[in-house]
């Protein structure tokens, strides 16, 4: 048991910088967990190597890495400064406990649609992080079957014009309105394919 502990605390160090300051300011009272003597000393000794800060970078490119891979609409609309400064607020909130690539975009997602339903106003983003999670849960869906084999977006705005420009790294401009529906959907081997429907029913 004491040993699940030492291997947590050492992994909330890299992932924790908050956990980590604490520590190196009040040192082993910091602790939790049923640490022995020895595996105190042992973490105290891990959090004070300058190896520590390279792991976390390591982390942190790797955490990068998967958004960045995977959501490249919501990166191009959100542009460098507001993704990092998201990305930076969903790190502090959202600890890593996942190495998969879909796990983690999926929740940076889902951080991105809490905040849009706390007062954060961008154009197109809750369509645009909406589709990009949907298509994601697709995807999954060729590991895990339980996940539906079919999403519904619904779009205010003509996605065709709104992808095209963002695919061409464009901010996007002027893009006419459309009350239109994309359903998504996942074949036999596991590709997953989208149509433009006019119809907004819950019944498509």
């Amino acid at each position: 048991m004491t040993q699940r502990a030492f291997q947590a605390a050492v992994a909330r160090l890299v992932v924790d910088p908050a956990f980590r300051d604490r520590v190196r300011a009040i040192g082993a009272a910091a602790l939790e967990g049923e640490l022995t003597s020895i595996e105190q000393q042992r973490v105290m000794s891990i959090v004070g190597e300058k190896g520590l800060d390279a792991t976390r970078t390591l982390h942190k490119s790797f955490r990068l890495t998967k958004l960045y891979s995977t959501l490249p609409l919501t990166r191009q609309l959100l542009g460098p400064n507001r993704l990092a400064k998201e990305i930076g607020s969903f790190w502090e909130a959202t600890p890593s406990d996942s190495h998969y690539f879909l796990d983690e975009s999926i929740a940076f997602c889902d951080f991105l649609r809490k905040r849009l339903r706390s007062g954060l106003r961008i154009k197109h983003l809750e369509e645009i992080v909406t589709y990009e999670r949907a298509n994601l849960n697709l995807r999954r869906a060729r590991i895990e079957p339980e996940v539906p084999k079919r999403e519904i977006v619904r779009f205010r705005y003509d996605p065709i014009i709104l992808f095209e420009q963002l695919v061409k790294g464009k901010h996007p401009r002027a893009v006419p309105e459309r009350t239109c529906t994309m359903i998504g959907r996942v074949n036999k081997e596991g590709e997953v394919h989208w149509r433009l429907s006019e119809k907004v029913s819950d019944k498509l």
